[in-house]
């Protein structure tokens, strides 16, 4: 399978889950690419007018049979970042999607639950078959567990395509 991994990262945190699951991916021989948005002018931290995010690099979706999304959790939301991409984001109609966040909290109920719901939300209105969905809380002390098992979960959920 050729898997398309889009990532929004403020700290790299998001990124480095990113890299996980490609490696973990790369070594069940799929063909993988790890995107990060690019923000044109840089990241705004404060930003929350999806309107005014643009990104520097243009990701072609439509070279990929399966599509990984990830991105922080900001204020028990999706990141405006991903979900300025994810809303102007065309042709994933029917195309197998998996989503995780992360975020910096203990429990996933403090906020990956919300934003892992409203991206599924974006994802569903195009018409995207989600396939699986994952939440890292940065701060519990088995995060690294929960890295290596979001990525083994990805791995057996594409391949069960």
């Amino acid at each position: 399978m050729k898997v398309g991994i889009i990532i929004h990262s403020f700290t790299g945190h998001t990124y480095s889950v990113g890299e996980v699951i490609k490696r973990n991916l790369d070594e069940a021989n799929h063909t993988v690419e790890l995107h990060k948005l690019d923000i044109v002018g840089g990241e705004v931290r404060d930003e929350i007018d999806i309107n005014k995010i643009q990104f520097s690099n243009n990701i072609d979706i439509n070279q990929y049979d399966v599509l990984v999304f990830g991105g922080p959790v900001r204020g028990f939301s999706i990141s405006p970042s991903l979900k300025a991409f994810l809303t102007r984001v065309q042709d994933i109609k029917d195309k197998p999607v998996y989503i995780y966040v992360t975020h910096y909290f203990p429990f996933s109920w403090m906020g990956g639950t919300s934003a892992i719901k409203q991206i599924k939300v974006i994802c569903e209105e195009k018409e995207s078959k989600i396939i699986g969905t994952g939440i890292v809380d940065w701060k519990n002390g088995k995060r690294e567990e929960q890295i290596n098992n979001l990525a083994q979960r990805i791995k057996k959920d594409i391949e069960a395509i």
